[in-house]
């Protein structure tokens, strides 16, 4: 009888699995003042991407820096502050968009909010 208890084997992030060549496209952007203007765009696509270790649904991390991306998988849990302040703003803006229904305009005015939070203004 095996008494050892398998360990699972440990993964190396900096081992290399494959090496890509990709061409950057442009995508017309056709909203704005300026109708000509243009974005670029990198398409990733094909089984290689779930060999090393991405799959529908994932959340991912991108780094931008000068000539170079990295591109990694976050880990469960993970929370984007980013994304946490974008979804405050908007949480803020819904309730000022409430209170301005429900409030005669000069109390509105009197009115600070900021946080999900409702300060008088001093």
């Amino acid at each position: 009888m095996n008494t050892h208890k398998k360990h699972p084997e440990k993964l190396d992030e900096n081992k290399l699995l494959e090496k890509r060549r990709l061409t950057v496209s442009a995508v017309i952007v056709n909203d704005g003042y300026r109708k000509d203007d243009y974005a670029c765009k990198i398409l990733l696509l094909g089984k290689w991407v779930r060999k090393c270790g991405l799959d529908a649904g994932d959340k991912l991390t991108v780094e931008v820096f000068e000539n170079r991306i990295v591109i990694e998988k976050e880990k469960p849990g993970m929370v984007d502050p980013k994304f946490l302040e974008r979804e405050q703003r908007a949480s803020d803006r819904a309730l000022r968009k409430k209170l301005k229904e429900m409030l005669s305009p000069d109390i509105f005015e009197d009115l600070i909010i900021k946080g999900g939070q409702i300060m008088i203004k001093t």
